[in-house]
């Protein structure tokens, strides 16, 4: 019996940091969520107030984090200053594809961007929303686009990989959440599908980015999602070639 109850004990004990842990992630991911809410709603209305001055016909990425993150005008500097077209961040960090088809005409067509390049996609990979509707709102918002700003150069890149094989630490893991690159790499091919529908440029640097397992390389990736300086600057060349 003293034998039984040392081992119920020591199945309790062992799930308790299970249970508590799974709660603390909920927590956080519950708190992060209405975070992430505030900050998409005041970045929006940032750069909406900015359309009255930012320049127009300008070259504007268009995407989250992967995308607000990079250091636009820093990376392209020498394209700036010998094109003089000016470059534009419009990225916001966990936004999914329904929030950017909310917000494309208010911070984005209403500034008739000379080039639009989307990157957009891996965080509804986190939230399971289905590719069909992935790929349904990125059309929706090219065909916006198409409406709204003829003019515009569209251009479409495909997802990025992500590091998972590497992630230790509850920050890197929380990153990653439930994505996979075998999602991606499935939802890239409906995307690309679809590009061609739409007669627009797909861009797809991954093979810069991907090591031998096809994963984001360690030394482009802090966490295993965002991409280093050293990420950016490894794609920088192929998406200027695609620029008008």
């Amino acid at each position: 019996m003293k034998h039984k109850k040392t081992a119920i004990i020591a199945c309790i004990s062992a799930l308790i940091p299970i249970v508590i842990g799974g709660f603390l992630f909920r927590f956080i991911a519950q708190q992060v969520a209405i975070m992430g809410e505030d900050q998409r709603i005041s970045k929006t209305n940032a750069y909406t107030a900015l359309a009255d001055i930012a320049p127009q016909q300008a070259t504007i990425f268009f995407g989250d984090s992967i995308t607000e993150l990079c250091p636009i005008q820093e990376i392209y500097a020498d394209y700036i200053e010998e094109t003089g077209i000016a470059m534009l961040n419009r990225g916001i960090s966990a936004e999914t594809t329904e929030t950017m088809l909310e917000r494309i005409e208010e911070n984005v067509l209403i500034l008739k961007p000379r080039n639009l390049v989307m990157l957009m996609g891996v965080n509804d990979l986190a939230e399971n929303t289905s590719y069909d509707e992935i790929v349904n709102n990125i059309q929706k918002m090219i065909q916006l686009t198409k409406q709204k700003s003829p003019q515009t150069n569209i251009i479409l890149q495909a997802v990025y990989p992500i590091n998972v094989s590497e992630r230790t630490s509850f920050y890197q893991q929380f990153q990653i959440g439930d994505r996979s690159n075998d999602e991606i790499n499935e939802l890239n091919e409906k995307l690309e599908q679809m590009a061609q529908e739409e007669n627009i440029t797909f861009l797809n640097v991954n093979h810069l980015l991907t090591d031998e397992k096809q994963e984001l390389k360690a030394e482009y990736t802090a966490d295993g999602l965002h991409p280093t300086i050293e990420g950016y600057l490894a794609v920088k060349d192929e998406i200027i070639q695609v620029l008008e």
